[in-house]
């Protein structure tokens, strides 16, 4: 049998879809889709239990902020009272588009000394740090910054540079010498190491003439380049070529998972349990996969890499052992671990097709499922006929765990207009609203890729970034 890797690699076919160079803001043919799902989600949340509904509703108001281009009032009229009513990163989203707004300066001034706070110390995530690195207020950001005791900013520091991963290597050079001017060396270092020019890292030592520190910063951020692809900083070199061996590897793995989108599991598996062979494999296919810019989505990410591990050690049953260990919350696919996620993932890619069709192909055979997972298999079969039939859907609605395999069938099947009416005609519940909001998101991803975002795996996984431009 071919391997999924060597399939991919012989494919004429574009790997699935890529990263959007910013904010592309051409109709594309679920963009209607995506609002219905986000406005379900909006309006019926609150139906929910109080701890419940406190989990949904922000991405949504994201995504109908971004496709429907909404005004100030609106979009606070929108934002506020889920900020109000405590929903998980409302406060996030809120932040970033003031500060996008209204500038930097004037939000901290009018901001509650809480919000203040938050914007310094990353208490809410990335995006308020991205808006405010963004904002062109970059020396009153930079004197806050500064004014921190050195100690305890190193990490915000880090944060700010990795919140513009994806800007030009020129406005990071404008933010390193600002940085380096107000002594704010892991901020400048980091900038410095995620530029495409090779000899950017040089230039910043050059730069900061302090060998004792350069040594410092190289063992603390050594590893950043990963996140662009490229080698790792220069170090001394290790002890043996073995601790080469070691070191090399695990840069790999780190390049290797900030190339898939969403969620990685592959780092997690190394450090659980340091399979250099099996993760070096499987690292190495990925990037094969990613050569010059292409992209790949997530479960043809984790497939390849389960393959691979597979592959590797010849033992089956012991990977799928080590991978039911990892782990797995919120992903559209279901499963409570890697190795579940796996098998849905298997179960999609073996039905998309006969329920794209009406049914005209004949399902290949499931393969690489864990052992206990073919009495499940039924219930995905029994849906796919239903949905290549054309039947009524009525009855996929019945459970969550039913309404989990219908959505994902006609997400992959390419049938975004009946996802969303399936989900959205649905009695509210807790199933029909996270599934709404997680696909909303998947589509977002097939088109102007609002919550895609570079090494977002490493960097900030299940949780996207909330990213506005500035208009100020």
């Amino acid at each position: 049998m071919i391997s999924r890797r060597a399939f991919l690699l012989g494919s004429t076919l574009p790997l699935v879809m890529g990263l959007r160079p910013g904010f592309a803001q051409e109709a594309c043919a679920s963009q209607d889709h995506i609002v219905l799902l986000a406005d379900y989600v909006i309006a019926n949340r609150s139906k929910l239990p109080k701890l419940q509904n406190r989990r949904h509703g922000t991405v949504s108001a994201y995504l109908k902020i971004m496709y429907q281009q909404l005004g100030a009032e609106q979009i606070a009229a929108l934002v506020e009272p889920l900020a109000n009513a405590k929903v998980d990163r409302a406060r996030e989203l809120f932040l970033a588009w003031r500060i996008s707004t209204d500038g930097l300066e004037a939000t901290l001034t009018s901001a509650t000394p809480e919000a203040q706070e938050d914007v310094l110390t990353l208490g809410e995530g990335f995006s308020p740090l991205r808006a405010a690195t963004r904002s062109g207020e970059i020396a009153f950001f930079f004197d806050k910054l500064a004014a921190i005791p050195e100690e305890n900013r190193h990490g915000l520091e880090k944060s700010a540079a990795l919140s513009v991963i994806d800007v030009d290597d020129e406005s990071k050079k404008a933010l390193g010498a600002e940085a380096l001017t107000r002594r704010l060396y892991v901020l400048a270092a980091s900038l410095a190491a995620t530029q495409d020019d090779a000899n950017a890292w040089p230039v910043f030592l050059a730069a900061l003439q302090d060998l004792r520190r350069a040594e410092a910063l190289t063992t603390m951020l050594h590893w950043l380049p990963a996140l662009k692809g490229k080698p790792a900083l220069p170090r001394p070199a290790p002890a043996n070529a073995e601790g080469q061996m070691v070191r090399s590897l695990l840069h790999e793995t780190m390049i290797a998972a900030a190339r898939i989108p969403e969620r990685d599991y592959l780092v997690t598996y190394l450090n659980q349990t340091g399979d250099f062979a099996g993760a070096g494999r499987a690292a190495a296919a990925i990037i094969d996969l990613t050569r010059e810019g292409a992209a790949i989505d997530m479960e043809t990410a984790w497939l390849v890499i389960y393959e691979s591990l597979v592959e590797s050690s010849g033992k089956r049953a012991e990977i799928d052992e080590k991978l039911k260990n990892i782990a797995v919350n919120s992903v559209r696919f279901g499963g409570d671990n890697v190795r579940e996620v796996l098998d849905h993932m298997l179960a999609i890619e073996a039905l998309k097709t006969h329920a794209a069709n009406g049914g005209a192909s004949r399902p290949p055979e499931l393969q690489g499922a864990s052992a206990g997972f073919e009495p499940q298999y039924k219930a995905w079969q029994e849906a796919a006929a239903v949905i290549a039939a054309g039947g009524d859907l009525a009855a996929l609605r019945s459970s969550g765990q039913k309404l989990l395999i219908a959505a994902n069938l006609l997400f992959a099947s390419g049938r975004h207009e009946e996802l969303a009416k399936f989900l959205t005609s649905t009695v509210p519940n807790s199933d029909s609203i996270r599934l709404a909001e997680l696909f909303a998101e998947a589509l977002d991803r097939h088109c102007s890729g609002y919550l895609a975002f570079p090494a977002e795996a490493v960097l900030m996984p299940g949780a996207p970034m909330f990213r506005f431009e500035p208009q100020t």
